[in-house]
Formats: structure tokens, C-alpha cells, sequence
């Protein structure tokens, strides 16, 4: 047992010299206790607990409610807490009932030893505790898979609005290209140099026609290499030369 819990026994028996007695044990394997002398006073304090019993001692034979009935009763109200029956040999056929509808977890046979039954509940609380951890993980478990879901569909989310952006910047890139390779086409170069160069003063009207001649004289070599590479005889010199 360790001491991160702070364990409550809840004792039922109608005789209270015996209930104070297990008290006392429990006291010295540092559990705080209840005591309650019935099964349905016992219940009604499980309803009203701020906080689940950690384990219930009953005893089997007690006027109103056997410990069994009891028991099988505190299952439904507090079902991780730890149950424990106290009872005589006499009782076994209550006991082996009691066992296979899983209303009590152990049975201690009368008389006990009390050091015995000290090892018995602490292992009870262990037991309690290894529940309550379970309960734990399994909640945050929950939340952590919640957590994941909700980021997953941010992320998700995140990625749509990205692709859509680049979507977007797509559409512009192509439709600046567009724009560019329209205006580049409409624009005519050989005309805006000859405007350059006389607004500069940099070639007169002869030098100008010259430049021209030996512009049309490197596009018909072009030419004539490309008709060569394909099979096509062009005149040697340039019509009109």
C-alpha cells in the first residue's frame, strides 16, 4: 500500500465491540474507518460518501440484511471498491454465491488472525489503488486520443487553407505569364531601338540601313543552315543582294 491514497474502510457488523475492534486494525495499517452496524444503514452511508469507500469488511450474519445481500447491493452503488466477507463455515453456501456473482472480492473465515486479516486488507487497498491507476490511464487515454482527433483536424484544416492559398498564387503566376508573354508580343523591338538609337543620336539613316543589311544577312545564314539540316536547297546569296 502507499501513501498517495488516502484509504477509508467501511466495517459492517451489528456486534460494535467487533466493528471498533477491526477498526483498530485498520487504524494500525494506517486506513482511516467507518463503522456501521446494518446492511442498510451501511448503504445509505455509500450513497452519501464525498468519496468511494476503498474497501468494505462485512460480516454474513447480521439481523435485516446478511452480508452477502448487503454486498451484492454495495456492488451496484460503489462497484470498483474492494469487498470483503466475514463469515463462518456454516455460511459457505452464501459465501460460494456470493463469490460467483462477483459481489466480494475475498472471504475470511471466523476466527481470523489479526495479522492475517492486516495482510489481507492491504493487499485489498493495493488492489483498490491499481483500479483507481487503471481509471487514470484509461481517462487520459481519452483525453490525450480527444486531443489528437481535434489536432489532426486542425492540421487538416491548416492544410486545406494552404492549398488553397497556393492555389491561388498559382492562378496569378500564370496569369502574370500571361500578361508578360502578351505584352512582349505586342511590342515591337526593332522599332523601339531605331527610336533608342536616333533619339541618342548613336546612328544616322546609313549607318542605320547598314545595320539592317547585316541583320537580314545573319537571319538568311540562319535560315539557310536550318534548310540545309532539313533537305532544302536555298539560293546562295540573298534575293535582291
Amino acid at each position: 500500500m502507499t501513501n498517495k491514497f488516502d484509504h477509508t474502510v467501511l466495517i459492517v457488523d451489528d456486534e460494535e465491540n467487533i466493528g471498533r475492534a477491526l477498526g483498530r486494525l485498520m487504524k494500525s495499517i494506517g486506513a482511516k474507518y467507518v463503522y456501521m452496524e446494518s446492511g442498510p444503514a451501511a448503504l445509505d452511508r455509500i450513497k452519501s460518501a464525498a468519496s468511494p469507500f476503498s474497501l468494505i469488511l462485512s460480516d454474513q450474519r447480521m439481523p435485516g440484511m446478511e452480508g452477502s445481500v448487503f454486498l451484492e447491493k454495495a456492488k451496484a452503488i460503489a462497484p470498483d471498491t474492494v469487498r470483503f466477507l466475514i463469515t463462518g463455515y456454516a455460511d459457505l453456501d452464501a459465501v460460494t454465491d456470493a463469490v460467483n456473482k462477483g459481489s466480494i472480492h475475498r472471504y475470511i473465515a471466523k476466527p481470523w488472525d489479526n495479522k492475517i486479516l492486516a495482510e489481507m486488507v492491504k493487499y485489498g487497498l493495493e488492489q483498490y489503488e491499481l483500479i483507481m491507476e487503471n481509471h487514470r490511464l484509461f481517462a487520459l487515454a481519452k483525453q490525450q486520443n480527444t486531443t489528437l482527433y481535434k489536432l489532426n483536424q486542425d492540421l487538416q484544416k491548416s492544410a486545406a487553407v494552404h492549398k488553397k492559398a497556393i492555389v491561388q498564387k498559382e492562378t496569378q503566376i500564370v496569369e502574370l505569364k500571361s500578361r508578360l508573354e502578351k505584352g512582349f508580343e505586342n511590342r515591337d523591338y526593332i522599332n523601339e531601338m531605331e527610336t533608342l538609337l536616333k533619339e541618342k543620336k548613336l546612328l544616322d539613316q546609313e549607318k542605320l540601313n547598314a545595320l539592317y543589311l547585316a541583320i537580314i544577312a545573319e537571319l538568311y545564314e540562319q535560315f539557310q543552315d536550318i534548310a540545309t539540316r532539313h533537305g532544302v536547297d536555298m539560293p546562295e546569296e540573298i534575293p535582291g543582294d
